[in-house]
């Protein structure tokens, strides 16, 4: 609840006075919050936190701002293209939302899954679901993790997801850091005004920026804005675009594939409880899909028993054809909740423009 208030006063364009104050206050918590970020960039400047040291080639994936930027589907590509490069590869992450069994667990050894979504994390277990060579590992101190699994798997490469914030942390790490052309600066402020985890002339440390779901934008120069920015911190910045690859539609409970023009046309009810649920939409939009009812719930959210049962009552009053989903939300839904088998998910990827340039900037 607390969550949905904040976020519909920092998006209101014209707020009352109440939401002033209240954007008064969150402006002193983001300078709170710039402070310590301060004495954090202070600390590493001093060398007084040593970073850590190896040979490995460590990418760090993230973003400037909260909410989902389409992370898990760029180290998804960038991860396929190391491994087909005869590359061993380690994927580290937190496991957001999940039921840890030790401190560090491995979702998978690079030749099968050993845990549940449960006790993975929804990312992590997607991840390992889609790359079957790559050793999966989660833990709550990334650095602490990427050590584990420099010492048990060896691998040539790791990917840190979600780990721009954590590259002061690692000695000469590649970082790629991702803007999401829908919300790219997070309303310009700092986490709680705005949606900012750092400032943004932070940009000028990521070795390649990827401005991600590029073809979602209603106007196309809104792209060519957002790189003048970049370029206004870095004029030497590498930017890369990418868009969202919609590949086929499946249903979750008989597997059964489709093409993507399965959805042309079809009224649909979504729902989406990822980082960026609008990105969603619009992409089933992208596709024709009449989304008559998008039930958007907050990131690694896992549906209850009587929210499913509530969209399976929504779909038989509605006309709509069928509820469709995210694969991020599929892996963790429990099918027997279900009282209609009228839901699919919509298999995506993502294309990202001029790849073997960022091919050179991996040392791939």
């Amino acid at each position: 609840m607390i969550e949905k208030i904040w976020w519909q006063i920092i998006i209101k364009k014209k707020k009352n006075i109440l939401d002033i104050f209240i954007m008064l206050i969150l402006y002193i918590f983001s300078g709170f919050y710039f402070f310590v970020l301060l004495i954090k960039d202070i600390i590493y400047r001093l060398n007084l936190k040593k970073p850590l040291i190896t040979t490995c080639n460590i990418i760090t994936i993230g973003n400037l701002t909260l909410g989902g930027t389409g992370k898990t589907s760029v180290t998804l590509e960038i991860a396929k293209r190391i491994i087909k490069s005869n590359k061993k590869l380690l994927v580290v992450a937190k496991g957001y939302k999940r039921k840890k069994i030790n401190d560090i667990d491995v979702v998978s050894n690079g030749s099968e899954i050993l845990l549940s979504v449960k006790n993975a994390g929804d990312e992590p277990f997607m991840l390992a679901r889609n790359l079957k060579d790559a050793c999966v590992i989660v833990g709550e101190n990334k650095i602490k993790t990427i050590e584990y699994g420099l010492q048990i798997f060896k691998p040539d490469y790791v990917l840190l997801d979600d780990g721009y914030q954590k590259r002061k942390d690692i000695k000469k790490a590649i970082n790629i850091l991702l803007i999401d052309a829908l919300n790219p600066f997070g309303f310009n402020s700092l986490f709680p005004a705005g949606m900012l985890r750092e400032p943004i002339h932070c940009l000028k440390e990521a070795d390649a920026i990827i401005i991600t779901n590029s073809n979602l934008v209603d106007n196309i120069q809104k792209i060519d804005r957002i790189k003048e920015v970049i370029l206004g911190y870095d004029r030497n910045a590498k930017i890369f675009e990418a868009d969202v690859l919609p590949k086929y539609v499946y249903n979750i409970f008989t597997n059964e594939h489709f093409g993507t023009d399965f959805l042309s046309n079809k009224k649909v009810i979504s729902f989406a409880g990822i980082g960026n649920p609008i990105a969603f939409e619009r992409t089933l939009k992208l596709l024709n899909a009449h989304v008559m009812v998008g039930l958007r719930f907050r990131d690694h959210y896992t549906l209850k028993k009587k929210e499913t049962e509530a969209i399976c009552k929504l779909l038989q009053k509605t006309n709509a054809s069928f509820v469709i989903t995210t694969e991020k939300d599929e892996v963790k839904l429990k099918r027997k909740f279900f009282t209609d088998d009228r839901v699919f998910c919509l298999k995506t990827g993502i294309l990202i423009k001029n790849i073997k340039e960022l091919d050179k900037r991996i040392k791939l």
